[in-house]
């Protein structure tokens, strides 16, 4: 029997490790051939040179899941030319290695019919991630750079392999780094003050797996609109000119910077251009309750489109890859809109940033198991002010829990991930909603879950939303696996309706009327039409 999730974590290991301690292992599972020793036998000589180089050919042998991005000769003999080197031997060390690393996905096998047209979800063995984009020819590009050359998926006994005409560089590049680097070079002096004045140069600083899609709005557009300096843009706003409190989330100055951030996604211009759900997708910013609304009008994608001026917001350059996402340069001031359309809420009951930063597993869709963190010293931990979640951990556990990639039922989980509950018997977990526009619009309250006891009755649960009970359901052995429907005719998912007074976030407890262990995936509140 082999020990599949033990080689997992050895190749991980060993793509971090300094020396190839497995130099005189065997690693073949089968007739065919690992990745490794399919390159060398197939005339890819100079990426094995350089697997060689950094004492990481038998690693990549590993009987593990890998996705190589394995640049042919021709692209590394450029490389090398370039860089006046005459072999892979040559280049110094820790570069051979990052190039590996960079070109390597070693915790998930993809293959074409994988590929989105966007960022791939996991990250490359450097922490990186890395873009599949298709042209009108059907050529498959890595980061817009490097073409895939094989017609067909390469399949190998440890996982896949793609043939381009490229080596991947690294992107060492925080989206911070590139608003410094361009500050006065390229006219981006009022947007790199403006983060830095709110604090929200913060959202473009590396945070963990966390990734980031930024509009930038160069010096150009500004001056278009008669703004040259900070004071101006705030009196623009309405944000006064006390500088202290433009770092202030609800100053209109921080919530103008804030705006301009997309979090938990590295949105690709493709990917803009084609979110699915509505007619015009909404997407939440890192400004609370403000959205951003796309759309497409005569053919052209719109950020923020008016009816009534005929006008928007256009992207001029986009996709900008950098280590913790993408940037998108801007042609107008993108200022807080209200959508045509009240949003639905998809509330993650496990979206916390927190939880992200503790955990390196966070969401990740390719586990061999099942993962499980217990969470109960978190509660109530002046470490973690963010953690914004409480229960009594004398008498309840409450675990983070991501799916395994083999679990047909529970990796249909939002993100992958769950919050596991052993609360016993009437006991309770509170959480805060995200910011939830009021508008005097009643809201439909749905909850997805899972049972574990798939067999068995279940048990019931009952959800209070400031302190006022909105219903309760049954998480039924006959219905293990409930998502909510957003048209509100699930009636196996739906709690009740809600009428909210403010546009805030609010405070949900969730009570176990009977004592067993359930999954809750997410929340949904859908205004009633």
């Amino acid at each position: 029997m082999k020990h599949k999730i033990l080689y997992f974590f050895v190749a991980a290991a060993m793509l971090s490790a300094c020396n190839d301690d497995l130099e005189d292992s065997t690693f073949r599972i089968s007739d065919d051939e690992p990745a490794a020793t399919w390159l060398k036998e197939n005339g890819y000589t100079m990426w094995t040179d350089l697997l060689e180089h950094t004492d990481l050919f038998n690693t990549i042998n590993l009987d593990a899941a890998y996705t190589l991005f394995v640049p042919n000769n021709d692209a590394v003999t450029t490389y090398l030319t370039g860089r006046g080197l005459g072999s892979v031997f040559e280049i110094d060390s820790l570069t051979a290695r990052g190039l590996v690393k960079y070109s390597t996905i070693a915790n998930n096998v993809y293959s074409r019919i994988d590929f989105s047209n966007d960022v791939l979800p996991d990250t490359t063995a450097s922490g990186d991630y890395l873009t599949i984009t298709f042209d009108e020819e059907g050529n498959y590009w890595v980061n817009r750079d490097a073409k895939i050359l094989n017609d067909a998926d390469i399949e190998v006994t440890n996982g896949s392999i793609f043939i381009i005409d490229k080596v991947l560089d690294p992107v060492n590049e925080s989206i911070a780094d590139l608003i410094n680097e361009n500050n006065k070079e390229n006219g981006w002096s009022m947007f790199y003050q403006l983060l830095d004045a709110t604090g929200t140069m913060a959202f473009a600083q590396p945070q963990g797996r966390a990734s980031y899609t930024c509009f930038v709005v160069p010096d150009s557009v500004f001056c278009n609109a008669n703004i040259t300096t900070l004071d101006a843009l705030a009196d623009r706003l309405g944000a006064g000119q006390n500088r202290d409190a433009w770092r202030t989330q609800d100053n209109a100055m921080y919530r103008f910077a804030a705006y301009h951030f997309i979090s938990r996604g590295a949105f690709s211009t493709n990917r803009l251009n084609y979110l699915p759900s509505t007619s015009n997708p909404l997407l939440e910013t890192e400004a609370e309750a403000a959205y951003i609304e796309m759309s497409i009008t005569d053919g052209e994608f719109y950020i923020n489109y008016d009816k009534d001026t005929k006008d928007g917001v256009q992207i001029i350059e986009g996709d900008v890859t950098c280590k913790n996402g993408v940037v998108h340069i801007i042609d107008a001031l993108m200022t807080i809109k209200d959508p045509s359309t009240l949003p639905s809420v998809t509330w993650d009951l496990s979206d916390n940033k927190v939880l992200e930063s503790l955990y390196p597993d966070y969401r990740l869709t390719s586990l061999r198991e099942a993962s499980v963190h217990y969470m109960d010293s978190l509660v109530d931990n002046p470490n973690y002010p963010d953690f914004t979640y409480s229960w009594n951990p004398d008498v309840s556990s409450v675990s983070y829990y991501v799916a395994a990639s083999t679990d047909t039922v529970r990796n249909r989980l939002l993100n992958n991930d769950a919050l596991q509950l052993n609360l016993r018997q009437y006991n309770s977990i509170t959480m805060k909603t995200p910011t939830i526009i009021a508008d005097s619009t009643t809201y439909t309250v749905g909850l997805a879950h899972y049972n574990e006891f798939a067999n068995e009755a279940g048990n019931r649960i009952t959800v209070y939303i400031d302190g006022e009970e909105i219903g309760w359901l049954f998480t039924n052995g006959k219905y293990p696996d409930r998502s909510v429907v957003v048209n509100g005719t699930d009636s196996t998912a739906l709690v009740g309706t809600v009428k909210f007074a403010v546009t805030d976030r609010h405070d949900v407890r969730i009570e176990d009327n009977t004592g067993a262990t359930l999954q809750l995936d997410y929340m949904l509140f859908t205004p009633k039409k």
